[in-house]
């Protein structure tokens, strides 16, 4: 076993994560999985939990932050990642990382207080 931290990737469920604490340090989960019951099970257990993958084109977007008609245009990408941070999510995937690295920054600072 090595001594690196390990991430255990799910894609369909959760599983035992009990099972998984035992071995990982973070779970690398699909967003449909990071309920805030998911997240808050895992943080339980000490797992950190990464989500994959966010993406601004609507076909990837709830109904509500779809912009227009268009699966290929972009939706409102920030209002999702701001969600599952508010879940209390560790870390996340995008294809889009200036979108992420920008609300990442600003709920950092929500976070502690300061306004920009």
């Amino acid at each position: 076993m090595t001594h690196l931290p390990l991430v255990q990737l799910l894609e369909h469920e959760l599983g035992d994560l009990r099972s998984v604490a035992e071995y990982a340090d973070a779970i690398g989960i699909a967003k449909v999985l990071a309920t805030p019951k998911g997240v808050a099970d895992a943080h339980a257990l000490d797992l950190a939990v990464h989500v994959w993958t966010f993406r601004a084109e609507n076909d990837f977007l709830p109904q509500d932050l779809k912009v227009g008609d268009d699966p290929a245009a972009h939706g409102n990408l920030d209002a999702e990642i701001e969600r599952y941070l508010l879940r209390g999510i560790d870390g996340f995937f995008t294809d889009f990382p200036a979108i992420g690295v920008g609300v990442r920054n600003a709920n950092c600072k929500a976070s502690r207080g300061i306004r920009r």
